[in-house]
């Protein structure tokens, strides 16, 4: 599970990289997952990513913290089909409409998130 718990804080990782470089190939990509299959998706990713991080925890640096963050991917991914495709299309285009600033800070938000991941099971 740790090597699955690396490979998508990888993914994080990348993503952030990819905003703070290029915000809007990042958002054309983005606009690309307001289907229902990128709700699906999504609300996969969250969940194992969600579980990954729970079931790694107690070997982790910060036990508690993974655990914490681990339970909300969870409950996001849960949470994700029950607000339906027309709210997710409106949650990916308000996104969408966001300067190229706001999504350069997420983007390093995004970054750190995968790094601190890394650390915290990596060792």
């Amino acid at each position: 599970m740790v090597f699955l718990v690396i490979a998508l804080a990888v993914l994080l990782i990348s993503l952030g990289l990819w905003g703070l470089i290029a915000p809007a190939p990042l958002l054309t990509f983005l606009s690309r997952w307001q289907t229902r299959e990128g709700l699906w998706a999504g609300a996969a990713l969250r969940l194992i990513f969600g579980l990954a991080l729970w079931s790694v925890a107690s070997g982790s640096r910060v036990p508690t913290t993974l655990q914490a963050v681990g339970m909300i991917f969870v409950v996001a991914g849960i949470a994700m089909p029950f607000i339906g495709l027309a709210r997710f299309k409106s949650m990916v285009a308000w996104w969408l409409q966001k300067p190229p600033a706001f999504i350069r800070v997420w983007a390093v938000a995004t970054l750190a998130l995968g790094v601190f991941f890394v650390w915290a099971v990596a060792g």
